[in-house]
């Protein structure tokens, strides 16, 4: 499994997220909700819109465009069936975020208890 260091824990807001790009040129968006740290994919897979201009709660997020809304720890399309988004699993040490990435499925990884709302 690979590890990419992505950015300091210091640039993430309470309430905010931030892009990167990978070594492959994917952009990611990591963001913090319900008390987590999360990495997802950074566009929608419907029509390719930013999902950082749509709404996040409750481990979801909701594409501003159509209002596709997909799980945070699964990438499943809850109301948009035959759609996912790439999850990468997020670890934190010593203030630095890296993602670990593979292909598969990013496991649930806690951080403090915080809300984000954009």
């Amino acid at each position: 499994m690979k590890s990419f260091f992505v950015g300091q824990l210091s640039a993430l807001e309470e309430e905010g997220f931030f892009t990167a790009k990978l070594p492959d040129g994917k952009e990611v968006l990591v963001l913090r909700c319900s008390g987590s740290l999360y990495a997802i994919q950074r566009r929608c897979p419907h029509e390719g819109a930013p999902l950082e201009k749509g709404n996040v709660w409750n481990k979801m997020i909701r594409c501003g465009q159509h209002a596709f809304t997909f799980d945070l720890e699964t990438g499943e399309g809850l109301n948009c069936t035959g759609y996912r988004i790439e999850c990468y699993a997020v670890t934190e040490k010593d203030g630095k975020i890296f993602l670990r990435f593979d292909g598969a499925p990013a496991p649930k990884v806690r951080f403090a208890a915080l809300k984000m709302i954009f």
